[in-house]
């Protein structure tokens, strides 16, 4: 097969990024064809992007390269169009279809509530797989289960995707079939730390079972330039998966220094963090894994995060307060959320100033009141509840007051709560709350006259050196309050306890289009979409100039950032430095 070639023809196919028709616009299509100073298309190819999250389906066709060679297609029964199940691919180009050359499709799932619209009575080239059905079962056969290594293109029946030259959304005769082969995915961490590896085993890698990943992948890197309507920034870009284990209390992600320093001896050129943390969080660069990341960045490494998706959820509180003044914050907690029965609430307070004092006491939801709560840590018994405390100072002198509610006979924390807090001296109170169900949208949630969305930016994306993402809306607006090209009500905002602006700059995040597990096209939104919009804008650039640093990235992104009348006057705290602009950053880096 010719590479280049065929990556140039796909260029000159390239889809548009709007569709006229029906006002979609896939967001990770570029609006026009760039090529790199040495003539090849920009795809993101020799880039290797870094992502701590769910995991990843390494049997999507998203996730293979189409590097498998370049076949002509069998029209058996001469009927001048494609027929499933009788045609062929001329595999070994004798022009003759073999029995073992069968050519099926795989109708692609459609998980989009049909905002995108698919047709499912027939192939179409730029949304569905072909595959050859080798052994005649009508159906594709893939992974160990099947029979099948390592070493085989596709680890299954072998995929393949038709260049549609005339782009009438029909498999002509005389058009050609690529062949899938090698997996993008380089190396999975997978949740127990065994790693997995291209070309040794990563057909065992564990399924993405929460089906976050690969969804987030997809908008990175899947997919092929010029032949699906959906697919990513940097199709020819690799990944390293680093999967989440979360547990069942706070801290929900224990093991992220483990995580990154695994993605960091890859030699990751990006690294992205798909993961939102604010129980037990002291929101403030100091944690191990933030200082690492600051490592990482100092290194040439560009650091990406989701800003978060607490915003407008009843999650967090804010309150100035002077000395000697004290104010009580309630919360309710319901017997269950997200299927889960509701045993455990968690509440943490922070400050800074770390010789700054305040007094707490709880009032459980039968009526009882606790001792005073100020120093150290412990287990209070009150009346049938269990609340387990800690006052913690971060290296930056941050001041952190942590609760954990239960009942004590393991029964469900349902109930009104009150929390008063009574300030010693003048502080800044930040009040943050979750439970057991780890919702953005909250199930237990204050019922408060200084519920805010400022300061709502999550670990670990409040590292020092991590680029937040905010999230605006394209497609389908939801809710009262949201409106195409606006900011999604949900997307992390504000100042963090240290001071610093925590958006740098925002994304389309809801709706977008991306791939989904077994086969499938889905919805996606939160910053978890924004933020590898922009990993897959420096995958581009990369492959642009690979030596461009962290500090450099980050500044193109900012300077290249387009405004309007939603962003308002930027910067500022609710959209960073603007929003996202690929092309802009691309024709920057190229001095166009």
């Amino acid at each position: 097969m010719k590479t280049k070639s065929f990556l140039v023809i796909l260029m000159l196919v390239l889809v548009a990024g709007v569709n006229a028709q029906n006002n979609i616009w896939y967001t990770t299509v570029l609006k026009e064809n760039f090529l790199d100073k040495s003539g090849n298309p920009v795809t993101g190819k020799g880039v290797v992007v870094g992502d701590v999250d769910s995991g990843i389906d390494v049997f999507h066709p998203f996730f293979f390269f189409a590097d498998g060679g370049e076949f002509n297609w069998v029209d058996v029964d001469k009927d001048g169009k494609f027929t499933p199940g009788l045609d062929a691919v001329d595999l070994n180009g004798d022009g003759i279809a073999n029995i073992n050359e069968v050519l099926r499709y795989i109708e692609m799932n459609n998980n989009t509530y049909n905002v995108l619209n698919t047709d499912k009575s027939r192939f179409n080239p730029d949304m569905d797989f072909l595959y050859n059905d080798k052994n005649g079962n009508k159906k594709r056969d893939f992974g160990e289960k099947d029979g099948f290594t390592e070493g085989d293109p596709c680890y299954g029946e072998q995929f393949f995707i038709v260049v549609d030259a005339n782009k009438n959304g029909i498999l002509d005769v005389g058009e050609k079939l690529i062949g899938l082969k090698t997996s993008k995915v380089r190396a999975v961490r997978e949740k127990n730390g065994t790693v997995r590896r291209r070309g040794t085993d990563i057909i065992k890698t564990e399924p993405d079972t929460v089906q976050h990943g690969t969804s987030v992948a997809g908008i990175v890197l899947g997919g092929h330039y010029g032949v699906q309507r959906v697919h990513g920034f940097a199709p020819d870009a690799e990944i390293v998966m680093a999967n989440i284990d979360y547990f069942y209390t706070p801290r929900f992600v224990r093991n992220f220094p483990d995580l990154v320093k695994f993605l960091r001896d890859e030699k990751v050129n990006v690294l992205l963090f798909e993961d939102g943390e604010w129980m037990n969080e002291f929101m403030d660069g100091s944690t191990e894994e933030e200082m690492l990341t600051n490592e990482i960045a100092r290194s040439g490494i560009t650091v990406i995060g989701g800003g978060g998706n607490l915003a407008s959820g009843n999650m967090l509180v804010r309150k100035t307060l002077k000395k000697s003044q004290s104010e009580t914050f309630k919360f309710s907690s319901p017997a269950s959320g997200e299927g889960k029965r509701n045993d455990g609430s968690f509440v943490s307070f922070l400050w800074k100033g770390k010789d700054k004092k305040a007094v707490f006491t709880v009032l459980t939801p039968d009526n009882k009141l606790s001792p005073e709560i100020k120093e150290g840590s412990g287990i209070l018994k009150v009346g049938n509840y269990n609340i387990n405390y800690a006052r913690e100072v971060s290296g930056k002198g941050t001041i952190m007051m942590r609760f954990a509610f239960s009942e004590k006979d393991s029964g469900t924390i349902k109930g009104d709560w009150q929390v008063k807090v009574n300030a010693s001296d003048d502080m800044d109170l930040f009040g943050f709350i979750v439970d057991v169900t780890q919702s953005w949208g909250g199930t237990t949630r204050w019922h408060s006259d200084f519920i805010s969305d400022e300061g709502s930016v999550t670990f670990p994306s409040t590292a020092d050196s991590c680029l937040a993402i905010g999230a605006y809306t394209v497609n389908y607006a939801w809710g009262p309050q949201d409106g195409i090209g606006k900011l999604c009500y949900y997307s992390g905002r504000g100042y963090n306890v240290t001071g610093k602006v925590g958006i740098e700059i925002c994304a389309p995040g809801h709706s977008t289009f991306t791939c989904g597990p077994n086969n499938s096209y889905t919805l996606f939104s939160g910053t978890s979409s924004a933020a590898p919009h922009v990993v897959g804008t420096v995958a581009l650039l990369l492959q642009i100039n690979p030596a461009l640093t962290h500090s450099e990235v980050r500044n193109i992104l900012r300077h290249t950032a387009t405004s309007d009348e939603f962003t308002g006057t930027v910067p500022n705290t609710n959209w960073g430095a603007g929003k996202l602009n690929p092309e802009g950053a691309i024709k920057y880096v190229l001095g166009m």
